[in-house]
């Protein structure tokens, strides 16, 4: 092998992989009903006051002696904006929402927690926000009101086949407790990313077309309601809920608490990277794209288009994971090479792996311990860091032809002009994640070659001005794509400035989640910018 292994594709693009539970905040609209909506079966409940849907007020009809009550009641805890830790307890992972104050954040430590939040919140017209990993690209994990927090049921079992996974879990500890008993399953690279958020928009990673999206995995959850009952959802038991629960995005019909997902037994496998000069980026991408989506299940590759003034040109690289041999991926790699025009490539490395591994190196941390993949805050031994990052996405469903890939490296070529970072990472699709038929879950988008996303990256306190640069240019240059790509969007990479969101998101899933939605929350408890309208 040539060359040296490098940071994952997420150093690139700097940016985390699946959006965060939910929200609240605002907005309504939508289809009107096309049938009435199933019944909910019968549950466990802890009574929620018959009041309306939350509001968005700041908690004034609360007094100071009940919230203290709720404080009490909890198993988990309650921090208030006097308590110490505030303000690290209201961060999400991108530092341009540190600015939320919430009433309250509380770090709930069972299903019970949860219950006792959406009542509280509700008897006192408390805006809700739902929050696993706080990843959300839009900062809908935060709001004016109260926080329920997961990350307190975070536990990790597996046996027969099958794991318990709790909804507050971070990517990088299911891997680490899952590959202890010689299992995985398909999830994302982002390791501070929780796992609700992940697997109810969908879940994409490096094995998914061999294993599925991590939401093709979900046998059942455990999902509080809007009332504040406690449900079971499977394919037997609230069929809707469960259906909606796979795809149909976080915050949306209740607060997950627990997932149960078939795993699979793990192997060595074969990671890779390869670099073009710029110069043949041209056929690199192209090339890609033919290549990748159609190789076998066992291949994943994405091919990332960035430029950093740090470097001295704009770079085209190719990266990946074979559930295989580094030998039996050699003619694969050969035949990328050739399909790319023979360019020389400026490296080519190839090496075998642990799962576990392998799963630290996609996540940026392979020097890195398990512990010390996380954020500081997230534990004692923590040594990332939060950045901030403007992403938007899209889904390839064809060939992007001479004039699309014209489009996308001249997005690159103006970033590079302006000296400033950006990138697009294209991810492959096909095998296992396209044999599931688009209504089969609530995950729509079974018919894309590749996922895309764009990438505008900057440090921590950039001035505005540079902001509004690096908005302007993701902007022109998604705007330039669109008549090359199919009009679609990952609803994990949850875009606040996106048009027509319903439709990008959830395509004809649409009105029947819209349906699961009056069934399960008609007062529009779970309620923000870009949550799934009622019908009406």
């Amino acid at each position: 092998m040539t060359g040296s292994p490098l940071p994952s594709r997420r150093d690139v693009l700097r940016m985390a992989a699946g959006a965060a539970v939910g929200a609240v905040v605002a907005g309504c609209g939508g289809t009107r009903r096309a049938s009435p909506p199933p019944a909910p079966t019968a549950s466990t409940s802890i009574p929620v006051p018959a009041t309306t849907a939350a509001g968005t007020a700041s908690g004034a009809a609360a007094s100071g002696a009940q919230w203290a009550a709720l404080a009490a009641a909890l198993d988990g805890n309650l921090v208030r904006p006097t308590s110490a830790g505030y303000l690290s307890a209201v961060q999400l992972y991108d530092p341009r929402y540190d600015g939320a104050r919430p009433q309250g954040v509380a770090y709930c430590a069972s299903p019970g927690d949860v219950q006792r939040c959406i009542g509280f919140a509700r008897q006192h017209g408390l805006a809700l926000a739902v929050r696993s990993g706080g990843h959300s690209y839009g900062g809908y994990s935060t709001g004016a009101g109260l926080v329920v927090d997961v990350t307190r049921m975070a536990g990790v079992s597996a046996g027969s086949g099958k794991a318990t996974i709790g909804a507050g879990a971070r990517l990088v500890d299911v891997y680490g407790a899952l590959n202890g008993q010689g299992v995985s399953i398909p999830a994302g690279s982002c390791p501070t990313v929780g796992f609700a958020g992940l697997a109810l928009g969908g879940g994409a990673g490096v094995v998914d077309r061999a294993y599925g999206l991590t939401c093709d995995r979900v046998t059942s959850l455990q999902v509080v309601t809007a009332d504040g009952r406690l449900v079971s959802a499977d394919a037997a038991t609230n069929p809707d809920l469960y259906w909606a629960c796979r795809g149909g995005g976080g915050g949306n019909f209740g607060v997950v608490t627990s997932f149960q997902v078939d795993t699979f037994p793990t192997q060595p496998v074969t990671t890779f990277t390869l670099f073009w000069p710029w110069a043949a980026a041209g056929q690199v991408l192209p090339a890609y794209l033919a290549w990748a989506p159609t190789g076998p299940d066992q291949l994943w590759a994405n091919c990332v288009l960035s430029t950093d003034p740090a470097r001295s040109e704009a770079q085209a690289e190719v990266n990946g994971v074979w559930l295989g041999s580094p030998a039996s991926l050699t003619p694969l790699l050969d035949g990328l090479q050739r399909a790319a025009g023979g360019a020389a490539v400026s490296s080519r490395y190839v090496g075998q792996a642990s799962f576990a591994h392998a799963m630290l190196l996609e996540a940026g941390c392979a020097s890195l311990s398990q512990a010390q993949c996380r954020l500081p805050t997230q534990g004692p031994a923590g040594v990332l860091t939060r950045r901030p990052s403007l992403a938007k996405s899209d889904y390839l469903t064809g060939p992007l032809g001479d004039k699309g890939v014209a489009a996308v490296l001249a997005g690159i070529d103006s970033r590079r002009s302006q000296g400033a970072k950006g990138a697009v990472g294209f991810d492959s699709y096909g095998g296992a994640v396209n044999r599931v038929a688009p209504d089969a879950t609530a995950f729509v988008h079974r018919d894309a070659i590749a996922s895309a996303q764009y990438n505008a990256d900057f440090s921590p306190g950039a001035p505005g001005g540079f902001l509004d640069a690096a908005q302007q240019w993701l902007d022109g240059w998604y705007a330039s794509l669109r008549p090359y790509v199919s009009g679609g969007a990952y609803q994990n990479y949850i875009d606040p400035d996106l048009a027509s969101w319903e439709q990008a998101y959830y395509g004809a899933n649409l009105p029947r989640l819209q349906r699961v939605k009056a069934a399960w929350d008609p007062d529009d408890v779970w309620h923000f910018a870009q949550s799934i309208p009622l019908p009406g």
